[in-house]
């Protein structure tokens, strides 16, 4: 099974991108236990030599799927043009795309899939808790990093503070959509939940905090 440093590194071909596409589809709706290699080479025209050298077999696929959502999820961050925006609107607009995807449909297809072969599959947890929503928020612990050196934040450890925002701005609605799979979660509750977490965020880390705290312990 594929490693999560060879996911990262790993070219797929077309016919390789086929077959992924096709394991996706078909493990959200059948789930992961259900979906055959039979029904992904049906569905792809691919073939078992095809899938065991790009994938080495169904488990690999699975972890190619979650690391190829993971991807995505940082590409949407990055594409952030935060020097044309105020760092509040920066990190709020940053926000918004991360929980936008957490509670789209694929995604959380997706946990729910996870939760389920976990159990069996610890690799696949493990792959999610090192490279998932933390991996995938990266763009923003490089950007607190940025406005800490330019002392507009005061920030002693930039990943524990992405890490506090991003369970900050996602908690609730995720755990909605989870429990809740009836209730659509609207952009404008996530822009109203995101700027309140965000303006939280924002009054502990302000530089003058961090100056009174000092002064304090003088």
């Amino acid at each position: 099974m594929l490693s999560c440093e060879k996911l990262e590194k790993q070219q797929l071909s077309p016919r390789g991108k086929l077959i992924l596409d096709a394991a996706q589809k078909l493990f959200l709706k059948h789930g992961f236990d259900e979906t055959s290699l039979e029904m992904i080479i049906t569905e792809s025209g691919g073939s078992r030599r095809s899938i065991y050298n790009e994938f080495g077999n169904k488990q690999g696929l699975l972890m190619a799927v979650l690391h190829q959502q993971i991807s995505l999820q940082t590409q949407t961050i990055a594409s952030i043009k935060t020097t044309k925006l105020a760092y509040q609107e920066a990190l709020k607009e940053m926000c918004f795309r991360f929980v936008k995807g957490m509670v789209s449909d694929t995604l959380v297809s997706l946990f729910r899939l996870v939760i389920q072969v976990v159990p069996k599959l610890p690799e696949v947890g493990s792959l999610i808790y090192e490279k998932g929503p933390l991996k995938g928020m990266q763009p923003l612990t490089e950007y607190l990093m940025q406005l800490n050196e330019k002392k507009i934040l005061a920030i002693d450890d930039p990943a524990y503070a992405t890490q506090m925002l991003i369970e900050m701005v996602k908690g609730r609605l995720h755990l909605k959509v989870i429990l809740l799979p009836n209730n659509k979660i609207t952009d404008e509750e996530i822009h109203q939940h995101v700027d309140t977490a965000v303006d939280l965020f924002l009054k502990a880390y302000r530089v003058e905090n961090k100056l009174n705290k000092i002064s304090a312990n003088s």
